[in-house]
């Protein structure tokens, strides 16, 4: 049966710094979790044309045992067991659920492990916990990079800007060695960590990328650097401690004049009341019908840092990115917007008139409220259509509807904004500029690095 499969990295290198880390590493090998556990009952099975090979994960020099099967099954017991199966579901053999036996194909030349529909480079291995059952990539760093640069940034981009992606994403995958430790792996395949696809998604010219940067970091005071990246600045990267609540001296807001132009440089879109109401509840945000929004305070780069949201039963005041996860990462696809309400007559006159009065007074209706003698009630009524005064009742306007119907967001950028702009290092290039350039453009007061010298 087909299993769509989740990766993530437990890394170890032979002569990295060790200034970078603080701590020994031991090989250059990654342990990458495929897809999403399952539950140990569940039947995974692994293809290879010439059969596999097991093997120590910190001793791949010499096989241990040989299985002549080009397909086996595989799952777990109650046990911690990982049991492997041959075509008659027959057992072959069983080895620890600890992920400290890995498999290979039947070769000792460049290993390939298919996992249901997906082929791996090198090795594969599981470990089971709390009856559940994951499918690791025990993977040389350089072939995962493979896996990892064509899904970050299309194949189709220029080679220097595919160098710049591939030392980044490198770095990346270095300092976030213990993502997941807990867990049994450092990294995911998915955008938590970097997205990494199987060997079927490589192609030559992010693999060339790769192979002309075999090895290189990015560096700041000779320690690896989280280099973070994203799509599209918008025009103005954004600052690490306004997203992270940490300031990294090389993740500085600066101006970027190369994301202009490109896809999503610029966007608009539109959201009813109703569903951003829902979105909210889900969030665990109700203050009633959406009145209004109101942007409280903006970054260097203009991108929203706080934002304050009027309801009719109360208003709530959240992050701007707090406002994307809940609205939607791919569709409010940045901080960087700007928002006006539409619909709901909302440019509509409401009058009001006190006792000594003769002609009204117009107001907000949205900051108008209803006075009991004791509490502030938010009005209600959909609409006011007459005031009364000491003498005269003057008719001023027709109906007004207190609530809009939809919201417009125009924005500017992809991603969080913090690091190196993929479309920007894209123009870069298309520029004449090479990777080196496009990284110490993006990322202040760096130098790139190579683990082999």
């Amino acid at each position: 049966m087909a299993r769509k499969l989740l990766l993530c990295i437990l890394i170890f290198f032979i002569s990295f710094p060790t200034n970078v880390f603080g701590i020994k590493l031991e090989s250059n090998y990654i342990d990458v979790k495929l897809g999403s556990s399952k539950h140990i009952s569940d039947i995974i099975t692994l293809y290879s044309d010439n059969g596999f090979l097991l093997y120590e994960k910190y001793d791949l020099g010499q096989d241990i045992e040989k299985v002549y099967e080009n397909k086996i099954y595989v799952m777990g017991n109650d046990y911690g067991e990982v049991i492997i199966l041959d075509d008659d579901f027959e057992i072959l053999t069983t080895i620890p659920g600890d992920g400290s036996i890995v498999i290979g194909n039947g070769t000792v030349y460049e290993s390939l492990v298919q996992v249901e529909e997906n082929k791996y480079r090198d090795y594969i291995t599981f470990i089971i916990k709390d009856k559940a059952i994951s499918v690791i990539n025990h993977i040389n760093i350089e072939n995962y990079l493979y896996g990892v640069v064509p899904k970050e940034m299309s194949a189709s981009f220029p080679l220097e800007a595919l160098k710049a992606q591939a030392i980044v994403a490198r770095s990346f995958a270095y300092v976030n060695i213990n993502a997941h430790k807990k867990d049994g792996y450092n990294l995911c395949d998915t955008t938590h960590c970097q997205v990494y696809g199987a060997f079927d998604n490589e192609h030559r010219t992010t693999n060339q990328a790769v192979n002309e940067t075999y090895g290189q970091y990015v560096s700041y005071n000779g320690k690896v650097i989280s280099a973070n990246y994203h799509s599209n600045s918008g025009g103005y990267t954004e600052d690490s401690s306004n997203v992270w609540s940490q300031s990294l001296p090389y993740l500085t807001a600066i101006e970027d004049p190369f994301s202009k132009n490109a896809p999503n440089s610029s966007w608009t879109f539109t959201m009813s009341t109703s569903e951003i109401k829902s979105k909210l509840i889900a969030a665990g945000i109700n203050i009633g019908e959406i009145m209004d929004m109101e942007i409280i305070e903006t970054s260097e780069s203009n991108r929203v840092l706080s934002i304050k949201i009027v309801g009719s039963m109360g208003e709530k005041i959240i992050k701007g990115s707090d406002l994307r996860n809940i609205l939607g990462l791919t569709t409010l696809k940045s901080t960087l917007f700007t928002v006006y309400k539409e619909g709901g007559n909302q440019n509509s006159k409401v009058y009001v008139i006190d006792a000594n009065s003769i002609y009204p007074r117009e107001i907000n209706l949205n900051y108008a409220y209803i006075l009991d003698g004791k509490n502030h009630i938010g009005v209600n009524r959909s609409s006011v259509s007459r005031a009364k005064g000491v003498d005269r009742t003057s008719t001023v306007g027709s109906t007004y509807v207190s609530q809009p119907d939809r919201f417009v967001f125009n924005g500017k950028g992809y991603g969080h904004g913090v690091g190196m702009s993929q479309y920007g290092a894209m123009e870069m290039a298309n520029q004449g500029y090479n990777y080196y350039d496009i990284i110490t453009h993006y990322y202040n007061g760096v130098e790139i690095l190579n683990l082999g010298k």
